[in-house]
C-alpha cells in the first residue's frame, strides 16, 4: 500500500515533468521581432535589415504563403524555425502575428542630410510636382503605421519627422503601415522649423493642417477641397492630441481644414490624425493624376 501510495504521489509529477515546456529562445543582441505575413515577407525581400531567424508556426507548414517564406529564408540565407502558436505569441508579446515572426536589425530614421547627398532634396527642380509629408510629434505607432501606408499609397515622395516626442520605427509600426515600413524610407530632423524654414526659401509652400479653424490665428484657413497644387508642396500634420504646435503653426503659409459632412455633437468634431491624413493627401495627389507629371 505504502509503494502505491507512493508511486500515485509520484505520477502527477512525472506527467507534468512530460509537458512540453515553452521554447526559450536567446534573443540576437540589438535584434527585434518582426510580426505578420506583410512586414516579415517584405524585409525578406529587401536588403534594410540583418535577418537572423526565421519563426514559422508549425501546423501552418502547408499554406502556401508559408512555403513562400521557406523559399525567402533559403535565397537569403535566413535559418527557418518551426515552432508552436504559442511561442510565437511569446516571441511578439501577443501581437496578431498571422503564423510567422522575424528576428532581425531594427530600422532607423534616415537623416535629411542623407537625402541632400544622395540628391533628394532636388526633387522640386523643373515642373515635376513634388509632396512631402512632415509629422510633428506623432507618438501613436498604429498612427504612425497607418499614416506611413497612406502616404505610400498615395505617392508621397517623403516622409519627415520630428525626432523629438515622436515614436520609433518598430514592429508594430511596421504591422500598422502592411510592410510599407519596410520599402519607404522616413526620415527625421531634429530641429523641424529650420527645416520648414529652409523648404519655404527653396520655393516650397507650406501647408498646415487643422481640424477646428476658429483656433487658427495669423495663418489663413481653406478648404482641403479649396486647395491648388501648383509647386512643390509640404503638408505636416500635428501630434494626436495637441495637433501642430504653434511654432509651425506660424511658419505655414496655409491651414487646410476637412469640411465636415453634417453638423458635429461636441466631443466627436475631428477626425482620427491618420484618418484625416488620409482624405488631405488623396484631396492633394488626386490634382497629380488628373494633371499628370
Amino acid at each position: 500500500r505504502e509503494l502505491w501510495l507512493s508511486q500515485r504521489e509520484e505520477f502527477p509529477r512525472a506527467r507534468k515533468g512530460t509537458e512540453r515546456q515553452p521554447l526559450r529562445l536567446e534573443r540576437t543582441k540589438g535584434s527585434e521581432i518582426l510580426f505578420g505575413v506583410a512586414p516579415c515577407s517584405l524585409a525578406l525581400s529587401r536588403a534594410r535589415r540583418d535577418l537572423f531567424r526565421l519563426f514559422l508556426k508549425q501546423s501552418s507548414s502547408r499554406r502556401p504563403v508559408m512555403s513562400e517564406f521557406v523559399l525567402q529564408a533559403a535565397a537569403r540565407g535566413v535559418p527557418v524555425l518551426h515552432v508552436q502558436r504559442r511561442e510565437l505569441d511569446e516571441l511578439c508579446r501577443g501581437h496578431v502575428h498571422q503564423g510567422v515572426c522575424l528576428e532581425a536589425t531594427p530600422l532607423r530614421f534616415k537623416g535629411l542630410e542623407d537625402a541632400e547627398r544622395s540628391g533628394l532634396g532636388a526633387e522640386a527642380s523643373g515642373d515635376r510636382q513634388v509632396i512631402w509629408l512632415v509629422l510633428e510629434q506623432i507618438q501613436d505607432p498604429m498612427n504612425l503605421g497607418a499614416l506611413l501606408r497612406s502616404a505610400y499609397f498615395l505617392g508621397v515622395d517623403r516622409v519627415v519627422t520630428s525626432r523629438r516626442n515622436s515614436c520609433p520605427l518598430t514592429p508594430t509600426v511596421s504591422k500598422a503601415s502592411a510592410g510599407a515600413m519596410e520599402v519607404f524610407d522616413v526620415y527625421s530632423t531634429d530641429d523641424l522649423q529650420s527645416f520648414l524654414k529652409a523648404k519655404t526659401a527653396e520655393g516650397w509652400e507650406v501647408v498646415g493642417t487643422v481640424s477646428k479653424p476658429e483656433d487658427v490665428e495669423d495663418v489663413p484657413v481653406i478648404s482641403c477641397l479649396e486647395f491648388r497644387w501648383d509647386k512643390p508642396l509640404i503638408v505636416v500634420i500635428g501630434s494626436e492630441g495637441e495637433g501642430l504646435s504653434l511654432e509651425t503653426q506660424l511658419l505655414c503659409h496655409r491651414m487646410l481644414a476637412i469640411p465636415p459632412g453634417r453638423a458635429l455633437h461636441p466631443g466627436i468634431d475631428s477626425l482620427n490624425v491618420s484618418v484625416a491624413t488620409g482624405i488631405l493627401l488623396h484631396s492633394i495627389c488626386s490634382q497629380k493624376r488628373r494633371h499628370g507629371d
